[in-house]
């Protein structure tokens, strides 16, 4: 009985866990990336601004990020360990994401909280490794991709109790996946 309480106990723990994102981001030269992702950067076109590279942990998981603008899009590349594409985010507004999609994610919002505010909200275009990764940098990049983007979107949002911070998943048709709370001190970067 014992152990049947400890794991109940464990497995609660480890959920609630699961769904805080306590992500940090440390700033680091370019040589420190993995050699793989260096074949990916090289391809990105010289009227990228404000290049930069982070190391990024986010409990187990380690990962590399290169951020920058390009046609006054922010964008950030995200590698895995091992220097693989996992995926290319573009900060956007939500005023510019399409009215069913928009509307969609606005209700979800509207019926689960009292109150919100979005603080960031970003495309996201996963990467398939049956897709070339050049390929897929260059059609993102160009706005010239059939592939349809998550929204990844930060709020401040009110409940009947407190305010918190969350970051929010939703699919290409703006049906809520997932949400995470985010650590305050994860949240520094966040405005980039």
């Amino acid at each position: 009985m014992k152990f049947k309480l400890f794991f109940i106990l464990f497995s609660f723990t480890q959920l609630i866990f699961s769904q805080i994102k306590n992500e940090k981001e440390e700033r680091i030269e370019v040589s420190e990336f993995p050699e793989k992702a260096h074949d990916i950067i090289k391809i990105l076109p010289e009227e990228c601004k404000h290049l930069k590279f982070y190391k990024e942990t986010d409990g187990e998981k380690h990962s590399f990020e290169a951020k920058f603008k390009y046609n006054k899009r922010r964008y950030s590349l995200e590698f895995s360990s091992n220097g693989i594409i996992e995926d290319i985010e573009i900060t956007t507004k939500f005023k510019n994401i399409v009215d069913p999609i928009r509307n969609s994610i606005e209700a979800y919002f509207k019926n689960n909280f009292k109150k919100h505010k979005f603080i960031k909200i970003q495309k996201q275009y996963s990467y398939s490794q049956e897709t070339d990764s050049k390929r897929f940098l260059i059609d993102i990049m160009s706005q010239n991709t059939r592939i349809a983007p998550k929204f990844e979107i930060i709020a401040e949002v009110k409940t009947e109790k407190k305010r918190i911070i969350k970051e929010f998943t939703f699919n290409n048709d703006g049906s809520f996946l997932s949400a995470r709370i985010l650590n305050p001190t994860s949240y520094e970067h966040v405005l980039y």
